[in-house]
């Protein structure tokens, strides 16, 4: 995307955030970042559907309570992608820069405008007969520095509203990590994954070499929570989370995809890679010697199976997925605790 493009999306998402925050104002909705993302996302017209609910909500006069809030954010924002909330830290952003900019031209001009009237007041001051025009020029100078006095009130105030727009910043920062990120692992969640993979795809050139992934899956993990209890079988997923973690480097990345399911995305790695990668994670798993925190028993040998799949060129995601889960599902069906490449 071309630099005025960036600069045009910018100054549109800041326009949309001047109408969104009066808006909030006028219906008593309070400033969260989630009801931000909420009433950006009305001002900016990208749901439809949201547009239409809070179109009927407003034409009905229904009160927009705390309760209210949280339903259009799970129903509207939360299981959509986190492109709303990166749009509001764009409009904040934009706003920012505009107001520094006003604030220290406003600054700058009244220095300056002083600074000429304090030089023309003692050229004045030297000559005879022109009192009245020195009377004048004083009062002139007294306005401008009262003028100045306001601009450095304007300045305080603007670096406590700084203050308060980095905090929301971070806040927004905060959420959006929350929004991609199981919360249980600490890993990429599956929309995570699948904005990962589309932007991996989208980066991946004719000539160079597709990525690759391996999904992974918990062997007998049914038999650990009947055994041990779910605590103890959320430890399990934690610690296998971990050992992806461990054995992934660069622009690699994993992900819980659901339940004991994980997958591990690898950019530009040709399927040779991709098992070599896939196989020291599962001897790293199944060579732990992992033990119950109360009794201190051992939890017996844990092992997961992994499907390896290298992209095709125009190969939809989906089919891309479903390629690699065929073949931990024919891990599986050869004994479990291997590694299958799709296509071999």
């Amino acid at each position: 995307m071309s630099t005025g493009s960036n600069e045009k999306t910018a100054e549109a998402a800041a326009e949309y955030l001047r109408m969104t925050l009066p808006l909030m104002s006028r219906h008593q909705v309070p400033a969260t970042p989630e009801n931000y993302a909420i009433w950006y996302s009305y001002v900016s017209g990208d749901d439809p559907e949201l547009k239409a609910e809070i179109d009927r909500l407003i034409g009905d006069q229904t009160p927009f309570t705390a309760a209210l809030n949280t339903e259009l954010y799970q129903q509207f924002i939360a299981e959509h992608d986190v492109s709303t909330i990166d749009k509001v830290r764009e409009g904040l952003s934009q706003v920012l820069v505009e107001v520094s900019s006003s604030l220290a031209d406003a600054g700058n001009d009244a220095d300056a405008y002083s600074g000429t009237l304090d030089k023309f007041a003692e050229q004045a001051d030297q000559q005879d007969g022109i009192a009245g025009v020195r009377g004048l020029l004083k009062a002139l100078i007294n306005e401008t520095r009262s003028m100045q006095e306001t601009a450095r009130n304007m300045h305080a105030n603007f670096e406590s509203k700084t203050q308060e727009i980095e905090e929301l910043q971070e806040e927004l920062k905060r959420e959006r990590k929350r929004a991609i990120t199981d919360p249980l692992t600490g890993l990429f969640n599956r929309l995570a994954l699948i904005d990962r993979l589309q932007a991996v795809l989208g980066e991946f050139v004719e000539g160079g070499e597709p990525p690759s992934m391996a999904m992974f899956d918990i062997d007998h993990f049914k038999n650990v929570n009947d055994t041990h209890g779910h605590l103890i079988g959320d430890r399990v997923i934690r610690f296998v989370a971990q050992a992806l973690q461990k054995n992934i480097k660069g622009k690699d990345c994993a992900a819980r995809y659901g339940g004991e399911e994980f997958i591990v995305l690898l950019p530009e790695t040709p399927p040779q890679g991709a098992r070599a990668v896939a196989e020291n994670i599962l001897k790293t798993i199944s060579q732990a010697q992992l033990v119950r925190a109360d009794s201190k028993k051992p939890l017996g040998q844990i092992t997961v199976s992994a499907g390896v799949a290298h992209y095709r060129r125009g190969e939809d995601i989906m089919d891309f997925i479903e390629r690699a889960d065929r073949a931990l599902y024919q891990s599986k069906t050869d004994g479990r605790n291997r590694v299958t490449v799709a296509g071999e």
